[in-house]
């Protein structure tokens, strides 16, 4: 007889934006596809469900955000780091009366919680009532990441106590994992999960996408195409230098780059500076359900940096859209891609080779086709939210056998 499907409190303390965003709705909305009661435990005024990529909104019971939750967004955006992490660790007492009463009023199966540092309590109360405790593990302390620390030490201490006291631990990648090996965390309850994309973005071949292209006139052109919420580690700096380098020998070639980015005017000026105008489009931040209309514009999706820890979600968008990927050859990217079977690589920090293998894939439209037809079967078959979402289900499923 099938197993009653566990009922799931899910935990996060994000503002609902962009990457981290798309993947608790995702996994969220995957897990009620296959039959789980799933309620959420989130920071003051945030409803992830139907947040943007750019902001979060109120719940819509909620009304006017509260002063908790302006309190809050404030911290967010402009506190010193020192004082955003003080506030970090208040967060707990907050949370804490949320959490006990729902735990103990509600009928829980699984407690599920998406990893923040310097946030304890909830695995703490989980194992306190013996509730086994899921932990998504997205990034550790003392790693390279787009806000810094203050107290990577004290964040360390502290995650070492959660992951000790989670049942399981799903990373996003193998470096993740390796990591927390090293650091003692017990090998056989971390699981690698990659990110994912939502099935209704595959597609059967790569698409023209003809209204981009022809709204932003790059009828013609070969475009080279990268999308993201732009941040340094991106090396956007890098990939322009690159397309003044190409552009004698491809003058057709035009890299249209899609997403905010808070040092727009920076890339703006070296565009200027390189005499760029005419091979590059910056468009800025644009609708979340207008990403795979200009993914489907362009010829070659490029990821020409990434931290060493995350999973890139845009790389498996690019591959669901059937377009080629030539990304950069760091693990978790690895963990996914096959070099010139599902996709291309190229070293890090080497752009040499990266316009060797750009200019590879530019000449040769049948490994380009080839990749991306691969890229797309895969991500089919394996790399997909809901093919996530039942391996998570069946981790549940074990761990509540087992209380």
């Amino acid at each position: 007889m099938e197993m009653d499907k566990p009922r799931i409190l899910y935990h996060h303390r994000t503002q609902g934006r962009g990457g981290e965003g798309v993947h608790i709705r995702e996994v969220v909305s995957a897990l009620r596809r296959l039959g789980c009661q799933v309620t959420l435990q989130e920071a003051p005024g945030v409803d992830v469900m139907h947040a943007t990529e750019t902001g979060t909104v109120p719940a819509p019971d909620k009304g006017t955000p509260s002063l908790y939750s302006r309190f809050f967004r404030y911290l967010t955006r402009h506190a010193p780091q020192f004082v955003f992490e003080a506030a970090e660790l208040a967060y707990n007492l907050w949370v804490w009366r949320h959490l006990s009463r729902r735990m103990k009023r509600e009928q829980i199966d699984v407690f599920y919680e998406r990893y923040a540092f310097f946030s304890f309590i909830g695995t703490w109360l989980a194992r306190r009532r013996n509730i086994p405790s899921v932990l998504e593990v997205n990034e550790i302390a003392g790693i390279e990441r787009a806000r810094g620390q203050a107290l990577p030490w004290l964040a360390r201490k502290v995650e070492a106590a959660v992951f000790r006291r989670a049942d399981c631990v799903l990373v996003v990648s193998s470096f993740l994992k390796q990591t927390l090996v090293q650091r003692g965390v017990a090998e056989d309850k971390i699981q690698v999960i990659p990110n994912a994309v939502r099935e209704d973005a595959l597609v059967d071949g790569g698409q023209p996408g003809m209204k981009v292209r022809e709204g932003l006139g790059l009828q013609g052109r070969t475009v080279v195409g990268f999308v993201g919420q732009i941040v340094r580690w991106d090396r956007l700096d890098l990939l322009l230098d690159d397309m003044a380098r190409l552009q004698p020998e491809w003058p057709d070639l035009h890299l249209l780059v899609v997403g905010p980015c808070r040092f727009m005017d920076e890339l703006r000026e070296q565009v200027m500076r390189l005499s760029l105008e005419h091979a590059v489009t910056l468009t800025g931040a644009v609708e979340r359900a207008e990403v795979v209309d200009y993914i489907d514009a362009m010829d070659i999706c490029v990821l020409p940096h990434s931290n060493p820890f995350g999973s890139p979600i845009v790389m498996f968008e690019y591959m669901a859209r059937g377009k080629p990927v030539l990304a950069v050859d760091v693990g978790p990217v690895r963990d996914v891609i096959e070099d010139g079977v599902n996709g291309c690589l190229f070293p890090a920090g080497d752009r040499a080779a990266f316009r060797e293998r750009l200019s590879a894939l530019l000449a040769d439209s049948v490994q380009r086709e080839a990749v991306a037809a691969r890229g797309l079967k895969d991500v089919r078959e394996r790399h997909t939210w809901i093919r996530n979402a039942e391996r998570i289900l069946q981790i549940m499923d074990e761990l509540v056998a087992d209380t």
